[in-house]
């Protein structure tokens, strides 16, 4: 169980990021780069470093992205270990890099993302461990 709560921190600054990471490929940052990031989103599927793949209805989830600021929800519910992870915070994003800073859990995570008709994948590292979030935009 200690190992799955490791693991939820982790995947919740990632997929913090990753609803960061979620905007199209583009060389701006700020408010005019994340233009195409504006929205909700569900999750899709959530792998940490070392761990088997989370898809709904074990790992559920929403994104949603202004501008500059990003609000999260995940649930996570696995024999022995039921989590719910909500975060918060500001992000920017420059080409396919990332870069987040949660407001709740005083985590920055950094990476990449790719974004192709509706699905964004994010791969980022946050506290020491990889994690990748996909998310599908609603």
């Amino acid at each position: 169980m200690r190992q799955w709560r490791v693991a939820s921190a982790a995947v919740f600054a990632t997929l913090a990021a990753l609803a960061l990471a979620s905007c199209k490929n583009n060389d701006s940052t700020g408010p005019a780069g994340n233009a195409d990031l504006v929205g909700s989103y569900a999750l899709a599927s959530l792998t940490f470093e070392g761990q088997p793949t989370l898809q709904p209805p074990l790992a559920n989830g929403s994104l949603v992205l202004s501008d500059t600021t990003y609000s999260l929800s995940i649930n996570i519910t696995v024999p022995g270990a039921e989590q719910q992870i909500t975060d918060a915070g500001t992000y920017t994003v420059s080409g396919s890099n990332w870069s987040q800073t949660s407001s709740t859990l005083n985590i920055q995570s950094v990476g990449t993302y790719a974004l192709a008709s509706g699905t964004l994948t994010v791969d980022v590292t946050t506290a020491g461990q990889h994690v990748t979030t996909i998310w599908l935009k609603q």
